[in-house]
Parts: C-alpha cells; structure tokens; sequence
C-alpha cells in the first residue's frame, strides 16, 4: 500500500507543472429501461406468488472533461438516479478521474467497482441472476460501496493488453459533500481492491480481482461491547474468462466470498464448538435489513447469516448466440453454493452444505439503438434453502441516449 501511495503522490505532483486546464465540455447521456416481471411459486417451503410487476427507472449521466496538455486530462460524472419510490431522484455515482502519461489517479464516490463477479456472462440481456430476483444470491462486496481511490496502469504499458487497477478506501460511507470529514462510525473498516485483466489470444479474455476488508475479524459482541472475538476477515476473489468464437460466445468464471461470521455461530457470538445451534438445510442461510445510516441519510442493508457460515463458492457459465446484428440469444447457469458447517454439540462436525442456482434463457432485440428482450429464469434454493423455488418471466425495453 505504501508504494501505491507513493506513485499516486508523484502523479499528483507532476500535475502541479503542467499548464492550465482548457475548458472541458458537458455531455449528457442516459438510459431509461421499462420492464414487466411475473413471478410465480411453487415451492413446499416458502414458498410465494407475487402479483406481475411493471417498473420503470432510468439513468442520467452528467459528464465534463478537458485537458492540461501534454497528455494530461480530466474526466467528472455524475449520474441523477431515482431514489425511492416517492419519485425523488438523487445525485450520486460520481467521479473525478486524472489521466497522466503514467496511469490514471480516480476518486469516486459509490463508483470504481473493482469485482469481477459479473465480467464472465455472455447473457443477451444481463447475467440471470442479476435480473428480477435475485434469489439472495452472494456476489460479494465491491470497492464502489465506499468512497474510494484507485490507481490504472495506463493502456499499452503491459503486453497482451494487460490492465491492472489498484483502489483503496478508509471504509467510509458516500461522501457528497467537498467538506466531508469522514464517516462518524468508528468501527468501519478499511477495504483495498485489486483488478487485472488481459486478452492473451485474440477473442479471448481473462481477469481476476479480489477484495478485502482490513482488521474486519476483530468486532465487538452483542452481548460485551468491551469484549472482542475473533471472526473470519471479509474477503472476496475469483476468476473469468471469456471466448469470441464466430457467432458464439462463451464465458465462465468462479467467486468466493468469505463473510464475517465465526466457525460455528453467526456475527457478533464468541465461536464455541460446544453449541448445539444448527442452520437446518431448509432454513434460510442469509437474511437482510435495511436501516438509515445517521451520519449519511442513505439506506444501509445489512447481512446476517445462519450459525455455522463459512463462505460461499460461485460458479458461472453462460453460452451466447448472435443470429444476426440484431438479434442475439443466450443460456447462462449460475450455481452458488453455501459452504455450512454444523455441530451436534460433542465437537463433531456435520457439513449440510446447499446449493441456490438461476438458470435462464433469453433473447435480445435491438431496434435501432432500443433493446426489446424477453428472459425465463428458475431460481432454485431461494436465499439457499432447499426447497425454496420460484420461476420468473422478464419483459424489458431499454433505450439509451
């Protein structure tokens, strides 16, 4: 970390020399998506059916950038995204990027995710279980959770187009405010995250990133604020790879996520090997809230996870076909699984593993810069429980501009 410091101050010192910016140029850009979502269940376990849902949103991307000559420039965004469904709308995922003949200096604020989680999908519309339902899935937490500074090697330095991004956060929350002192939580903590991506022959690409939370193994218990356990440290990582091969397109990748929960009981509760708590195999293994953050205003989700959670295992593969420039159809399977370690209370171990999986099939349209696509997902093992299923149909019409 002390190095990539030290290249991120040379670079902001050698900007000091060069001359004054020109005047940069404002752009607008933007996306509106509507969709149409039936969901239906008939799972033994929880299981649900939901009247069909018709949801609109939209993206609008403020964008300014210029030059200080001599291969130095600037980039600024800001996007204008709805907010609730009182119709607000609020400013957020913004930038300030700073490119140098040596690489690129970005500050973010709830931008620069460094997960690779999604880069393997060849789906025609989007990965399926990044659709609709979800289905609770673990993809990990990414660096634009944070504010956030990164570092990118500049393009043409590596061989085999060869990219490789640094980024670093003190843990704090959005920062929309020039004066913003910090976060006043004083647990938070820190996060760093790496990324790199190359192409080694040509259609084909290949990447990894990887992602922890520093010192996030100490916290405090529930029950003894002066008390510390040891849980595991957050971390998050894994591997993709893609494939252009005529009118096919092929991806797969492989994620892990390890959360912050002990060995055999869950967040906030000494480890004790004794315990006889038990996350049964039709039992939800995570479960989610949302607060407001005090310091912040914003919607703060937290995570809590079934005793015995150890980490998550993702593995993606997707299948892509191109008809013609205008339509395009795909296959894609995601399994999950939840790696759950249990105890009968004498110190033996029972491992009651379980699996969620979201296949779906799809197919795009685009009409002249708008996408029509219709999708049909499963979901199996809903929040990983078994047992727990649903099946999804997704309408969408998505036009940028």
């Amino acid at each position: 970390m002390k190095n990539i410091t030290k290249i991120l101050f040379a670079m902001i010192l050698s900007l000091s020399v060069v001359q004054t910016a020109n005047a940069g140029e404002l752009s607008v850009t933007g996306s509106v998506q509507a969709t149409y979502v039936k969901t239906s269940s008939d799972s033994a376990t929880a299981g649900s059916n939901k009247i069909p849902g018709i949801g609109m949103s939209n993206e609008l991307a403020f964008s300014a950038d210029g030059d200080f000559a001599d291969g130095y420039t600037w980039k600024y965004q800001v996007e204008l995204d709805p907010n609730t469904r009182d119709g607000s709308a609020l400013n957020d995922d913004t930038r300030l990027e700073l490119g140098t003949p040596y690489g690129t200096i970005g500050i973010y604020n709830s931008e620069g995710d460094l997960n690779t989680q999604l880069k393997s999908s060849r789906a025609a519309y989007a990965p399926g279980h990044d659709i609709g339902t979800s289905g609770g899935y673990e993809g990990g937490t990414g660096l634009n959770s944070y504010s956030n500074i990164q570092y990118h090697t500049p393009a043409g330095l590596l061989p085999n187009d060869i990219a490789i991004k640094a980024g670093y956060s003190y843990g704090d929350g959005y920062g929309g405010d020039a004066n913003d002192g910090g976060d006043t939580v004083s647990d938070l903590k820190p996060a760093h995250s790496y990324q790199i991506t190359g192409a080694p022959v040509d259609g084909a690409t290949l990447g990894a990133s990887y992602l922890k939370k520093n010192n996030s193994g100490t916290q405090k218990t529930a029950v003894n604020a002066n008390t510390m356990v040891e849980l595991q440290e957050y971390e998050t990582g894994g591997l993709f790879g893609t494939y252009n091969i005529g009118q096919f397109s092929l991806g797969a990748g492989r994620h892990f996520v390890a959360p912050n929960v002990g060995d055999v009981m869950g967040v906030g509760v000494a480890q004790n090997r004794s315990s006889t708590a038990v996350c049964a195999v039709t039992t939800a293994v995570k479960s989610t809230s949302t607060s407001v953050s005090t310091s912040t205003g914003l919607p703060v989700t937290s995570t809590a996870y079934c005793p015995g959670t150890q980490y998550f295992e993702n593995d993606a593969l997707s299948v892509a076909f191109q008809v013609n420039p205008q339509l395009s159809l795909s296959v894609d399977r995601m399994t999950s699984t939840a790696h759950v370690k249990n105890t009968n209370g004498v110190g033996v171990d029972l491992q009651t593993n379980r699996d969620l999986i979201v296949e779906s099939i799809q197919a795009a349209y685009n009409v002249g810069g708008a996408v029509v696509a219709i999708g049909r997902k499963s979901v199996e093992g809903v929040n990983y429980a078994e047992g727990n299923n649903l099946n999804e149909t997704v309408l969408s019409l998505k036009m940028e501009f």
